[in-house]
């Protein structure tokens, strides 16, 4: 049926019809809020890219996800900046690692709230990258091992999903894997399924402290000229 029969301007006469009608609603309960753990206490730095965003310590951090959740907001997203960092990583995979007493924190303080776990590598490298290197590339299989590890270590420390974004391939088939292994089957995966090389993640990397002191990630990142490979990497998630 088309004009005059059908007005499509019927339902936008009013304020109470529009919001009738309206396909997409946003509320508090929708959001995550990402957080950027660091070492010490009282600790609360501005990112200058982004205002109104902190590093913060464990301290401050459990404040901000509590009047968060009082709000409204069910799950925060952790990140970690360790105090040292290391050609592989390994602090992220420690019991007594940054995000994992954050995650304790959180559980203990506020125990409602959903944490998601970061699971990567470029905040805890020394070089920056997402993985172990191997002749100044990123061993994907090699890093496979320790994407597992730190997820097993951060779902031992309570972390209610775990979202890995490192853009390994087989990186949600190992982590599964052994998370059941270690007794984690009723953890969930949130995986960063395509994550494009993208200029508009330098806020993030100045959050995170995570540029690469070299090159770039478009060896494992995606193209974001490459939409059908999208899908794949999806899919292939899934």
């Amino acid at each position: 049926m088309s004009f005059p029969a059908t007005r499509m301007r019927r339902l936008r006469r009013t304020p109470i019809l529009r919001r009738m009608v309206r396909e997409t609603r946003l509320a508090a309960e929708d959001f995550i809020l990402p957080l950027f753990a660091v070492p010490g206490t009282g600790v609360e730095t501005p990112v200058s890219s982004m205002p109104g965003v902190f590093q913060q310590s464990v301290d401050k951090l459990t404040e901000t996800a509590r009047a968060a959740f009082d709000e409204g907001v069910p799950a925060v997203l952790l990140f970690g900046i360790p105090a040292e960092k290391d050609a592989v990583g390994s602090s992220s995979w420690q019991d007594d690692g940054i995000v994992q007493r954050a995650i304790e924190a959180l559980s203990r303080d506020c125990p409602e709230l959903i944490t998601i776990a970061d699971v990567c590598f470029c905040e805890y490298t020394d070089h920056g990258h997402c993985g172990v290197l191997k002749d100044g590339k990123v061993d994907n299989d090699a890093t496979l091992a320790n994407l597992a590890r730190q997820s097993v270590s951060l779902a031992r420390a309570g972390a209610d999903v775990i979202a890995p974004s490192d853009m390994m391939d087989g990186r949600v088939g190992a982590i599964r894997f052994a998370l059941d292994d270690a007794g984690f089957e009723e953890t969930p995966i949130l995986s960063y399924a395509a994550k494009f090389a993208s200029s508009f993640y330098g806020p993030f990397r100045e959050a995170a402290e995570s540029a690469p002191s070299f090159g770039d990630r478009r060896g494992y990142q995606m193209d974001p000229a490459n939409r059908r490979e999208a899908l794949r990497e999806v899919t292939l998630d899934v």
